[in-house]
């Protein structure tokens, strides 16, 4: 995966069967990245994101004054099946929305579907991949 330091002015994705998923915790560059992402570059959306331990949660997505930092992923529209299984989406953990970033892509996000627990830290501007993920 090509990972870029800032937003490009344009991007086009390569086909139809491509799509561009903003991402803020595990599925960052340096953790748990999709097998099929090409592309990735930093940008901000606005939500809360909250520390929950192992991973993040975004809530208030395009609800809220706040920012918080991820990176936007050029992919394979067949991976948001893994990926939704991997979010826990059938169990109602994440469910995956449109969101328009700062930078002005149009992307999916997962967003946090349940309350957040009471040991939530947050709301914070940034999660960083713990460095086990990384290296695991």
């Amino acid at each position: 995966m090509i990972v870029l330091d800032k937003p490009p002015q344009a991007y086009s994705i390569a086909g139809v069967d491509r799509c561009l998923l903003f991402v803020y915790g595990q599925l960052q560059p340096g953790g748990h990245e999709p097998k099929t992402a090409s592309h990735a570059w930093p940008d901000r959306v606005q939500g809360l994101l909250y520390d929950l331990g192992d991973y993040p949660a975004a809530t208030n997505i395009s609800q809220s004054n706040c920012w918080f930092h991820g990176f936007v992923l050029d992919l394979d529209n067949a991976e948001l099946d893994d990926l939704d299984r991997f979010e826990a989406v059938s169990k109602s953990m994440y469910r995956r929305i449109r969101v328009t970033t700062e930078a002005g892509f149009n992307a999916w996000i997962y967003e946090y579907a349940r309350s957040l627990p009471n040991d939530a830290v947050g709301p914070i501007e940034r999660w960083v991949v713990p460095r086990r993920r990384a290296e695991g």
